[in-house]
């Protein structure tokens, strides 16, 4: 028979194929940030998104969901900078609660976006810009996160007093100024 064309040898390629791709699809998703790994498993709870009732999947990720993965983050197509890092380039949620408050309020948005392009139109006529010693954006970053700081530490100083305004400070040591600044700066 295998003289005459036989096409069993088709079936078994085809079943190598969808073998792969699955194996490439696995070791895909298991590279990926936690909050894509959580939004994988909650569409395979719901895939239309269709049912407002909490469901529970029989995943790793022992979760209850309603739909969309609540407090994530956007991701483009590469990997990007790790978010919300301490000084030490460590992680750091309290950068990550300034960051969410800073995108949650509009308000402040507002405030500290027309901040950001004031700090970057002074930093286009700075000397460091000028003689070529640094860049724009470094000078604009270093400049909109000095002003950052300040202006939650003079929030701090007026309105919290004793251990309350001890702990605040303390905090505001783990704050990463410039990676919220240039977060404001290079926001599109």
């Amino acid at each position: 028979m295998a003289g005459k064309g036989g096409g069993a040898w088709k079936v078994a390629y085809a079943d190598f194929v969808t073998a792969m791709m699955a194996f490439f699809l696995v070791m895909w998703l298991t590279a990926q940030d936690q909050q894509i790994k959580k939004a994988v498993s909650y569409y395979f709870m719901d895939p239309l998104g269709a049912s407002r009732k909490p469901s529970r999947g029989g995943g790793v990720v022992n979760v209850t969901s309603t739909g969309t993965v609540p407090n994530s983050s956007s991701v483009g197509g590469g990997q990007g900078r790790m978010p919300h890092s301490s000084p030490n380039n460590e992680p750091s949620p309290i950068t990550k609660v300034v960051s969410d408050w800073l995108h949650a309020d509009k308000a402040a948005n507002a405030y500290w976006k027309s901040q950001s392009v004031m700090c970057r139109d002074l930093a286009a006529g700075s000397a460091e810009v000028a003689k070529k010693a640094r860049s724009l954006d470094e000078v604009a970053a270093e400049a909109l996160a000095k002003q950052l700081k300040a202006e939650f530490s003079r929030e701090v100083a007026t309105k919290m007093t004793g251990i309350y305004q001890d702990l605040l400070f303390a905090t505001f040591a783990e704050v990463n100024w410039t990676e919220l600044a240039e977060d404001l700066l290079f926001a599109r």
